[in-house]
């Protein structure tokens, strides 16, 4: 049987997953998957019931609450944290060279 190799470690998810996560691109708020929303270096925010509804609850009657999210970011499929430069994309990888007018990406760790 061949070993399990590349992203074997089980991702660090500092929020509450079940969450609305969406990221601001351009001023447009767009929802995103967990996994997106963790390795994104730009505004963030969470949206949730405040609280669990019932079962005869209607939609309609349910109170949200969006909070903005200061947490970490990490690269893509990984645990390492990286420095917050607010570039609105996704880390990839912080030692490939980015098309940026504004920052270069290689002095993230």
């Amino acid at each position: 049987m061949a070993e399990k190799t590349g992203n074997t470690a089980k991702l660090i998810y500092d929020f509450n997953t079940a969450a609305v996560c969406e990221v601001c691109i351009k001023g447009n708020w767009y929802r995103t998957t967990p996994r997106e929303f963790r390795s994104f270096d730009g505004e963030r925010r969470l949206t949730e019931p405040i609280k669990q509804p019932g079962i005869l609850d209607r939609f309609e009657d349910i109170e949200f609450r969006t909070d903005p999210y200061n947490g970490p970011v990490y690269i893509v499929q990984s645990n390492v944290q990286v420095i917050r430069m607010n570039t609105n994309t996704i880390v990839t990888n912080p030692y490939i060279e980015v098309n940026q007018k504004s920052l270069t990406n290689s002095n993230r760790t």
